[in-house]
């Protein structure tokens, strides 16, 4: 039986070491560690209006053609995944899922790279967790607002978190990976 109760006793170990610094950009092997559950999100949005081949229409002056859909439901959640081999193995990844309608390769893409042809968004967080796949991993800088211990003022930093830009399939060709592929019998 799992015990969460206030009475359970724990003993202090040494914590804290985790390295949340940005790995190189490059090919990686990943697995799916954890996906968390679907959180909806209610808006008005702007939809790209597309052809019969799913290009997104433009206008004379090269601007995306949209139209504005109110109260659209769309759901967002997070995969978690665990670099696997190599100098980072046990680092992690984050990656955003999302149906939002504008997204429409988030999600084929991730099911590509982890080899699923097709399964409901409902089933990603059950049908996911372990497999495996490669992930092109680039370094992205945003800035952050924080505030200065010492003057108590406001200013700006610069701050850097790795994003995966794309899933790829775990092929005998791909020589790019931060580890052999015969570690694991490929």
């Amino acid at each position: 039986m799992v015990d969460t109760s206030l009475n359970k006793k724990y003993t202090a170990q040494e914590g804290g070491n985790l390295d949340f610094s940005p790995i190189p950009d490059g090919i990686y092997r990943a697995r799916v560690k954890e996906v968390t559950p679907w959180i909806p999100k209610t808006q008005t949005i702007k939809v790209y209006q597309k052809d019969e081949n799913g290009k997104v229409l433009t206008d004379e002056k090269g601007n995306k053609v949209t139209e504005t859909v109110s109260n659209c439901t769309f759901y967002n959640c997070t995969v978690k995944m665990e670099i696997i081999g190599g100098a980072y193995d046990g680092r992690i990844i984050f990656h955003n899922l999302t149906t939002h309608p504008n997204m429409d390769f988030n999600i084929p893409n991730f099911l590509y790279g982890i080899g699923l042809q097709e399964i409901a968004a409902s089933e990603i967080q059950e049908k996911t967790k372990g497999l495996i796949c490669d992930i092109d991993v680039y370094t992205d800088k945003y800035e952050k607002t924080v505030q200065d211990k010492e003057t108590g003022l406001d200013k700006i930093e610069e701050k850097f978190i790795n994003r995966v830009k794309s899933f790829k399939q775990i092929t005998a060709e791909n020589p790019n990976v931060e580890i052999e592929t015969e570690d694991y019998g490929f």
